[in-house]
């Protein structure tokens, strides 16, 4: 049982998961990953909620013509505000 584990353990010569291919393989260069510029600088908050909460902000999304992403920072400043802590210009 030892030597079975000591064999899963150890990475067969010359071996390479696809995922170390960029750092072992000087052909295909250094790792980077693509950040959309309207992403850069920004970071997602997720939550699990009921479907109603998105049925009611699709509502109002069709209702205003806002995308989701204004309603979310819209409805955060006023919690925000609520609890008396700094707001996020988002425009």
């Amino acid at each position: 049982m030892a030597a079975l584990q000591s064999a899963l353990k150890t990475k067969p010569e010359g071996a390479v998961h696809q995922h170390d291919a960029a750092i072992t393989n000087p052909t295909m260069g250094p790792v980077t990953s693509y950040i959309a510029p309207s992403r850069a600088g920004k970071t997602n908050l997720t939550a699990y909620l009921s479907q109603d909460y998105k049925r009611n902000m699709r509502l109002i999304q069709a209702k205003t013509g806002r995308s989701l992403q204004t309603l979310i920072a819209e409805a955060l400043n006023d919690l925000f505000a609520k609890y008396d802590v700094p707001t996020i210009d988002h425009e």
